[in-house]
Parts: C-alpha cells; structure tokens; sequence
C-alpha cells in the first residue's frame, strides 16, 4: 500500500522500504528471519506478579524507614528531656549558691602567676572571673585589664566590678593591697578603676600571685534580690483524706 512502505518478493530475499528511511534505502530479510517490532526487553517481562512484588518491597521499605524515623524522634525526645533536666539542675544549684551567699560580702579571686599572665595580654583586653553570687544575688564578675584598659596611663592596670543589671551597690576594690572606696555603683557609675594600681607592685614575692576582690559588699537597690522566709503558713485541704 502507497505510504506505508513496499514489500517485494525476491529469489534470495525479501527487501522492505519503511516510509521513515530515507528514499533509496532497503532493508534485506533472509528467508527465515522475521521482522523485529519495537517492544520491551524479553529479560524485563512486565507481569502482574513482578509488579506486586515489587510494590511490596517498597512497602516494607516504607516501613522500615518510619521505624527509624521513630526511634530517631524517641532518642531527640529523651536527649531534649535530659538537657532540660539539666538546665533545670543547674539554674537549681544556682540558686541554692545565691541563697547559701547571702551574708557574702567579701569576694576574694586569685590570680596565679601574674607575671606569666600579663604576658599573654595586649593593652585593652581582660582577664574575666567566674561569674558569682553574694548578698542575695547573683551576677557579680570581675574584669582584670593587666596592661590597662585604652584610658590609662601606661604601666597601670585597670580593675572592674560588673553588678546585675537594675542594681545599686556599696563596694570597696581591692587589688593586692591597693584599695578603692567604699563608693556607691551599679552597672554605669563608678563599675570600676581606670588607673587601679601598679600590677607588679601588688604581686606576692613569694607565691608570684595577686589577691584581686571586694569587700563591705552591700546591696543597695535591687529587683532580683533573693528574699528568705521566717514564717509559713500552711491552709487546709480543700478536702479532707482519710
């Protein structure tokens, strides 16, 4: 039929023409041979049992992939609980310190090996405290500035008393036996000593150490002051038990 290619019967073979090839082009079959169709792979059957096979392995694929996404989630709940216990235990003892410091009011910090330590200082930089609670608060540091802070005269050092925020306070410093105050400050006003003292007159000869504190600590003004008890009062159960 016109269009759809020519089919000739021959002595040796049979030549096909496809409407696709291009003019002049011939295709020769041997007796025997059969023409290939387009189709899917002879190893690749597409049956109906292959296919449910297969369907059910992605289903236990699926299944074995929420397992882990589940215990996955299990093992960040408990790690989250476990942080939380934590972070509560620890804002816990803090707050047994605060009560057990009460009737702190003088803090002494200890510096060994100033020299050493001066050493590994540039000028403006500072040497920080553990952060620490007295008189019913906590917050209190201390900023050690060894080779001065950007204001003072050079071969001084600088000394500073960080207070909780909203906070007033008597204090007297003290670095070795340098001493400065008393005098009322809180977190802007009179925080601390530009020009404190000579560093290395105030080192211990024989320790090479430094006693930097405060003392005649005093809370003048605050919101965060810790209260303690002196009475309770216990009411009834709403209902009583038996």
């Amino acid at each position: 039929a016109a269009g759809n290619g020519v089919l000739a019967a021959g002595g040796a073979g049979v030549a096909a023409r496809s409407s696709g090839a291009r003019p002049g082009m011939e295709t020769t079959m041997r007796p025997g041979e059969q023409l290939a169709l387009e189709g899917p792979p002879a190893n690749q059957p597409a049956t109906l049992e292959g296919l449910d096979h297969e369907v059910k392995s992605l289903r236990e694929a699926l299944e074995a992939e929420r397992a882990e996404v589940a215990r996955i989630e299990f093992s960040l709940g408990e790690l989250f609980m476990r942080n939380a216990c934590e972070e509560y235990l620890h804002r816990l003892e803090r707050r047994i310190q605060v009560i057990e410091n009460k009737e702190v009011d003088t803090i002494h910090w200890r510096i060994e090996n100033v020299d050493k330590v001066r050493a590994g200082f540039s000028r403006g930089q500072f040497l920080a405290s553990p952060a620490f609670s007295a008189c019913g608060l906590d917050g209190f540091s201390f900023h050690l500035y060894p080779r001065g802070d950007d204001f003072c005269e050079e071969g001084y050092c600088s000394l500073y008393f960080h207070v909780p925020a909203e906070t007033s306070v008597s204090r007297t410093l003290f670095l070795g036996r340098r001493r400065h105050g008393p005098m009322e400050a809180d977190a802007l006003k009179n925080c601390g000593v530009s020009e404190m003292c000579v560093l290395s007159n105030e080192i211990d000869k024989e320790t090479g150490s430094v006693v930097v504190g405060v003392e005649g600590l005093r809370v003048l003004r605050s919101p965060h002051i810790v209260e303690t008890r002196t009475k309770i009062s216990l009411a009834l159960p709403d209902e009583p038990r038996y």
